[in-house]
């Protein structure tokens, strides 16, 4: 049950709200709660000057709400005589199914189709992936060669996203997304056509890389914009949770899947189904409801270079956005590459295990990383600061203790801890910025947060492969889990004032952004 729903129930059963303002046993505190409860519902407490309890019955049942609620028709014309008629039971999905209410942000119609639509769509590119790397060693049976690909699928991306965010905040995020996912869905298929001609070569892949990597930084920056769009805003943690935990689980089911398709129907066949993947979210971006309101303004268009450099006055001047970023960038240049990238040397070099191991080693990775997200909406709020420091400590100590081991049985157990820790720190600092940034911001906020995350990861990866073929991974495990445990204690209790102060500064945004009008939609 929803906070604000039993107080809305037990104060309509007084009575029903007759039309002219009286009610046969309804009390007028009782009426103020009704209206704070329902106003709760959507985006948190009503101020105390619109409804004071000593207003009289028929002050409150002439009084306009701006309310947007799951659980019933309140719009800016309802009266209290309206509201008391109200089904304030949630609306459930099509059929008559129900969700619980930590995964509400189903019932929104809209946010449902995209979300579906990028779930079949992300399996895709994970298949997509496990046959690009087969290619790639087909055609240079050389570790080089991946880098190479993966170098020019980063490089680009991180060049156009930041002007990808500020597309994002001026543009329609909607036809921007449609735009990115066709351009993805050709890559996809000319290069599985390439290779079922058995034409492919080396440069090629490198070139659609290239190509896949402009295409994304516009596309994340208006993703990550456009979800938290399609709900109210005490939701948003909820949409990061359910995309975080999809991009992990399809992590699992995609490359299993590929591995069947691959080996029965060939390379070709993986791409072409990455390509058809696309059609879904294509198809769920074309039915949304929301649509970009017309421009009001007659006055001349921002540049892309003024638009960046004012989406950079704002992130300067909230501090925590600074906070929030550089724990997001530690994680990817210390933490991931050794937990993902390196985790097949681990298992060859360190456990002498082979591809059963990696197996479920990455199994362990991928179940940690879907709890830790899910955690997002599972773990009280009040208990942020706890859970970053909970991730910040044993992610650390986890990869020492992997370091250490040479038992596969603890060092499943372990990157199941290390991922789940990765993941929920990740996902609780994505939910933050995504809660404290207003609308017109949000893309060049999230551009920001995409070139964090994605912006150290090749570079470290590089280091860290090279130092560990030097002096061994284990070592390098160890060093890298020092250096992140004091720089991750350093910027939680130094940087923005500590992260007490910046988890109470986002929710000082978020109540401020929660209280204003809905805008956007038309």
């Amino acid at each position: 049950m929803r906070k604000g729903y039993a107080p809305c129930k037990r104060a309509f059963t007084y009575g029903r709200v007759l039309g002219n303002g009286g009610a046969e046993g309804t009390r007028t505190p009782d009426l103020h709660t009704a209206s704070v409860a329902l106003s709760q519902l959507s985006y948190g407490p009503v101020p105390q000057a619109s409804y004071q309890q000593g207003q009289s019955p028929a002050n409150l049942n002439g009084a306009r709400l701006r309310l947007r609620s799951s659980y019933g028709a309140i719009d800016a014309s309802t009266t209290m005589a309206d509201m008391a008629t109200i089904d304030a039971s949630p609306r459930g999905l099509p059929f008559g199914l129900k969700v619980p209410g930590s995964v509400s942000a189903l019932q929104e119609r809209d946010f449902r189709v995209v979300w579906t639509g990028q779930a079949i769509s992300m399996t895709g590119t994970w298949m997509q992936a496990i046959a690009q790397g087969i290619l790639v060693l087909q055609l240079w049976d050389s570790a080089l060669g991946l880098g190479i690909v993966n170098f020019a699928n980063a490089v680009p991306s991180l060049v156009v996203m930041l002007f990808g965010g500020v597309l994002a905040d001026k543009g329609d995020k909607r036809r921007i997304l449609i735009i990115t996912q066709v351009v993805m869905m050709v890559l996809a298929a000319t290069l599985g056509f390439l290779v079922l001609i058995d034409e492919v070569q080396f440069w090629m892949i490198v070139a659609c890389a290239a190509c896949l990597g402009v295409a994304f930084g516009y596309d994340m920056p208006a993703y990550q914009a456009f979800l938290p769009e399609l709900v109210p805003p005490e939701k948003i943690g909820q949409v990061v949770a359910l995309n975080s935990a999809t991009f992990h689980g399809t992590r699992m089911v995609g490359p299993a899947m590929a591995g069947a398709v691959i080996a029965g129907f060939g390379l070709a066949t993986a791409y072409f189904l990455n390509a058809a993947s696309f059609v879904a979210v294509i198809f769920s971006l074309l039915i949304v409801r929301q649509r970009m309101a017309p421009r009001t303004d007659d006055g001349p268009r921002m540049s892309s270079i003024d638009g960046l450099r004012e989406g950079f006055r704002h992130a300067r001047s909230r501090p925590h956005i600074g906070a929030l970023l550089t724990m997001t960038a530690l994680n990817t240049t210390l933490i991931f590459p050794i937990v993902a990238i390196l985790t097949p040397f681990y298992v060859t070099d360190v456990l002498d295990g082979g591809a059963t191991m990696l197996g479920l080693l990455w199994a362990s990775s991928g179940v940690g990383s879907v709890v830790g997200a899910m955690m997002l909406i599972w773990w009280p709020t009040q208990l942020r600061v706890e859970r970053i420091w909970f991730a910040a400590i044993s992610g650390p100590i986890g990869m020492i203790i992997m370091a250490l081991t040479r038992e596969p049985a603890v060092a499943i157990a372990i990157q199941a801890l290390i991922s789940f820790a990765f993941s929920s720190q990740l996902s609780l600092n994505q939910m933050m910025l995504q809660e404290s940034t207003p609308g017109p911001f949000r893309g060049r906020v999230m551009s920001l947060n995409g070139i964090a995350f994605n912006g150290p990861t090749p570079f470290a990866a590089l280091a860290s492969s090279g130092l560990a073929a030097l002096i061994g991974l284990p070592p390098v495990m160890i060093i890298v889990a020092g250096l992140y445990a004091g720089l991750a204690s350093l910027v939680l209790l130094r940087v923005a004032g500590g992260i007490r102060h910046v988890v109470e500064e986002t929710g000082r945004e978020y109540d401020l952004i929660a209280a204003e009008p809905v805008a956007g939609r038309a």
